[in-house]
Protein backbone atom coordinates (compact mmCIF):
# COMPACT_ATOMS: atom_id res chain seq x y z
CA UNK A 1 0.00 0.00 0.00
CA UNK A 2 1.30 3.94 -0.77
CA UNK A 3 1.19 6.31 1.89
CA UNK A 4 0.67 9.84 0.65
CA UNK A 5 2.03 12.90 2.42
CA UNK A 6 1.02 15.69 2.34
CA UNK A 7 3.42 18.88 2.99
CA UNK A 8 2.64 22.81 3.09
CA UNK A 9 4.20 24.44 -0.41
CA UNK A 10 6.03 27.42 -0.45
CA UNK A 11 7.42 29.04 -3.58
CA UNK A 12 11.04 30.39 -2.17
CA UNK A 13 12.44 32.79 -4.79
CA UNK A 14 10.80 30.26 -7.49
CA UNK A 15 11.43 27.33 -5.93
CA UNK A 16 9.39 25.06 -4.24
CA UNK A 17 9.96 24.26 -0.48
CA UNK A 18 8.11 22.28 2.76
CA UNK A 19 7.50 24.50 5.54
CA UNK A 20 9.78 22.99 7.65
CA UNK A 21 12.40 24.80 5.14
CA UNK A 22 10.84 27.92 4.93
CA UNK A 23 13.00 30.66 6.27
CA UNK A 24 11.66 32.01 9.89
CA UNK A 25 11.70 35.68 8.75
CA UNK A 26 9.34 34.53 5.58
CA UNK A 27 5.62 36.21 6.12
CA UNK A 28 2.97 32.96 6.21
CA UNK A 29 0.26 34.67 4.19
CA UNK A 30 2.56 35.59 1.19
CA UNK A 31 4.99 33.80 -0.37
CA UNK A 32 7.59 37.02 -0.03
CA UNK A 33 10.04 37.30 3.11
CA UNK A 34 8.24 39.74 5.39
CA UNK A 35 10.57 42.73 5.15
CA UNK A 36 9.99 42.54 1.72
CA UNK A 37 6.38 43.63 2.86
CA UNK A 38 6.67 45.78 5.16
CA UNK A 39 8.65 47.56 3.36
CA UNK A 40 7.34 47.14 -0.25
CA UNK A 41 8.00 50.71 -1.31
CA UNK A 42 11.87 50.06 -0.77
CA UNK A 43 11.62 46.82 -2.24
CA UNK A 44 10.00 47.65 -5.85
CA UNK A 45 12.45 51.07 -5.59
CA UNK A 46 15.39 48.61 -5.28
CA UNK A 47 13.78 46.72 -8.24
CA UNK A 48 13.43 49.79 -10.34
CA UNK A 49 16.20 51.63 -10.24
CA UNK A 50 18.17 48.98 -12.16
CA UNK A 51 15.83 48.56 -14.93
CA UNK A 52 15.48 52.22 -15.51
CA UNK A 53 19.58 52.50 -15.78
CA UNK A 54 19.44 50.21 -18.37
CA UNK A 55 16.17 51.22 -19.88
CA UNK A 56 18.03 54.69 -20.03
CA UNK A 57 21.32 53.44 -21.63
CA UNK A 58 19.21 51.45 -24.14
CA UNK A 59 19.54 52.77 -27.80
CA UNK A 60 15.97 53.69 -27.92
CA UNK A 61 13.92 54.29 -31.19
CA UNK A 62 11.75 56.82 -30.42
CA UNK A 63 10.79 59.24 -27.07
CA UNK A 64 7.19 60.69 -25.88
CA UNK A 65 6.05 62.75 -28.25
CA UNK A 66 5.54 65.71 -26.56
CA UNK A 67 9.77 65.76 -26.08
CA UNK A 68 11.70 67.43 -28.69
CA UNK A 69 14.79 64.82 -28.29
CA UNK A 70 16.36 61.92 -27.15
CA UNK A 71 18.34 64.35 -24.30
CA UNK A 72 14.94 64.94 -22.75
CA UNK A 73 13.77 61.78 -22.24
CA UNK A 74 17.13 60.67 -21.04
CA UNK A 75 16.54 63.62 -18.34
CA UNK A 76 13.59 62.46 -17.48
CA UNK A 77 14.17 59.21 -16.82
CA UNK A 78 17.01 60.08 -14.95
CA UNK A 79 14.58 62.06 -12.73
CA UNK A 80 12.99 59.02 -12.18
CA UNK A 81 16.30 56.84 -11.14
CA UNK A 82 17.39 59.97 -8.67
CA UNK A 83 13.46 59.33 -7.06
CA UNK A 84 13.66 55.59 -6.85
CA UNK A 85 16.87 55.97 -5.58
CA UNK A 86 16.63 58.04 -2.97
CA UNK A 87 13.44 55.38 -2.10
CA UNK A 88 15.52 52.29 -2.09
CA UNK A 89 16.47 52.40 1.54
CA UNK A 90 13.66 53.46 4.63
CA UNK A 91 15.15 56.79 6.10
CA UNK A 92 14.26 60.25 6.58
CA UNK A 93 14.35 62.27 3.23
CA UNK A 94 15.52 65.84 3.78
CA UNK A 95 13.31 68.59 2.11
CA UNK A 96 15.13 68.49 -1.11
CA UNK A 97 15.23 64.72 -1.62
CA UNK A 98 11.63 65.03 -0.71
CA UNK A 99 10.89 67.64 -3.27
CA UNK A 100 13.17 64.93 -5.89
CA UNK A 101 10.71 62.02 -4.47
CA UNK A 102 7.87 64.09 -5.56
CA UNK A 103 8.96 65.18 -8.88
CA UNK A 104 10.16 61.44 -10.01
CA UNK A 105 7.41 59.80 -9.14
CA UNK A 106 5.21 62.23 -10.88
CA UNK A 107 6.96 61.93 -13.97
CA UNK A 108 6.78 57.93 -13.55
CA UNK A 109 3.28 57.57 -12.78
CA UNK A 110 3.00 60.23 -16.27
CA UNK A 111 5.21 58.07 -18.41
CA UNK A 112 4.98 54.65 -17.34
CA UNK A 113 3.14 53.63 -20.29
CA UNK A 114 5.88 54.78 -22.11
CA UNK A 115 9.06 52.46 -20.65
CA UNK A 116 9.09 50.09 -23.37
CA UNK A 117 10.92 50.23 -26.97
Amino acid sequence: MIEFTFMSKKKFYGFDVSYEETPHNWSHKHDFPIDEIWNTDNTLARLIVPRLQAFKQLDKHGYPSNFSDMRTWNNTIQKMIDAFDLMKYSGTLSDVEKKTVDEGLSLFCKYFLNLWD
